[in-house]
This record gives C-alpha cells, sequence and structure tokens, in this order.
C-alpha cells in the first residue's frame, strides 16, 4: 500500500496532479484547494489513501494527516465513496466541516458536488461527536494518526496531552506519543 509521496508535480488535471518519485510518475487525486495550491515543477508531499477496486487502483492525496483522517472518517460512511469524500473535503477547511458535522449543519456539506441532503444527515448521525477536534492543528494530526494505528480516542488523547512542549515537527509528536503509550 502506498501511504505516503514525495515527489516533483509534473502535470495537473481537473482533478488530479501527477507527482514523479524516482521517475516513475503516480496520478494523484486532490481536493480542489489542494490542487489549486499546486505550481508545476513544485516539489511536495502527500499522505495517501490507495483505493483499490476490481477494475481500478486510485491514489488519493491529502497535505496533512488531519485531511486524511477526516476522508478516512467520511469513507467509513455508507454510501461515501473517494469521490464524494473528496468533493466535501473541496467545500471548506477542515475546522468548518467538522463544525458543521458536530453541530448538525446540513448546508455546507450538502453544498459540496454530489451531497445530497441524506447524504449529509447520514454523515452527521454516524460522525457527530466522533469527530477529533480541530482546535490543536498538529496535535489533530498526532490524535488522528493515532486513533488510525487502533489506539482509543482517549488513549490517544492522553498521549498528546503528554509530549514535550519543546516538540515541533508531527513526527517528532508521533514518536512521543508512541512511546508514552507503549510504556503503557
Amino acid at each position: 500500500m502506498i501511504a505516503y509521496l514525495k515527489g516533483k508535480i509534473v502535470l495537473k488535471n481537473i482533478h488530479s496532479a501527477v507527482v514523479v518519485v524516482n521517475d516513475v510518475g503516480y496520478e494523484v487525486f486532490l481536493s480542489a484547494k489542494n490542487l489549486e495550491a499546486l505550481k508545476k515543477n513544485d516539489e511536495k508531499e502527500f499522505y495517501t489513501h490507495e483505493y483499490l477496486r476490481e477494475d481500478s487502483r486510485e491514489l488519493y492525496g491529502f497535505m496533512s494527516l488531519g485531511e486524511l483522517n477526516f476522508f478516512r472518517q467520511l469513507l467509513s460512511v455508507s454510501g461515501v465513496g473517494p469521490k464524494m469524500a473528496m468533493n466535501i473535503l473541496s467545500i471548506a477547511d477542515l475546522e468548518d466541516l467538522r463544525a458543521a458535522v458536530n453541530s448538525g449543519s446540513l448546508t455546507l456539506l450538502t453544498s459540496g458536488s454530489g451531497v445530497g441532503t441524506k447524504t449529509a444527515q447520514k454523515i452527521i448521525l454516524e460522525l457527530k461527536g466522533k469527530l477529533v477536534d480541530a482546535g490543536g492543528g498538529d496535535a489533530d494530526e498526532v490524535t488522528g494518526a493515532l486513533i488510525n494505528l487502533g489506539y482509543s480516542r482517549d488513549q490517544a488523547l492522553a498521549a498528546v496531552k503528554n509530549i514535550p512542549k519543546d516538540f515541533q515537527k508531527t513526527e517528532d509528536r508521533l514518536r512521543a506519543a508512541l512511546k508514552s503509550l507503549g510504556k503503557k
């Protein structure tokens, strides 16, 4: 499974970009906001979700672990596929999307292409209160990563609280949280 790519942007399409890593080009589907931010020949890194079906293999890319985690949470809702989840991520910032889900607001969610009222209601019903709060930026990414690794939300939040304040990089913060969880 391809979980991370770092490479040069050589081509941008309507819904995707081609990222060259070690002379191999990967088509990576991106949200509209992330796609807009890319420029040809930029060196970029993406956290990815590989989606496999009988007839296709697709890579969905995200600029942060928070986006990837939110995408995966959307996929857990029945009736939401990767294209719809990417359309939802294209609507607004993560904080606004989380707030809309947690407050039960249909207006923002239904503004996404292909997202009807019933689907938005289902997303709210299944994800309300389950989304990690967006207040912490890095803390949100680390917490989401720990949850994806199989730790409970409470364990992840407790581990994030134990991270020393001088750790700035997400990778260092994640390592420290995992070390803290390993001691228990």
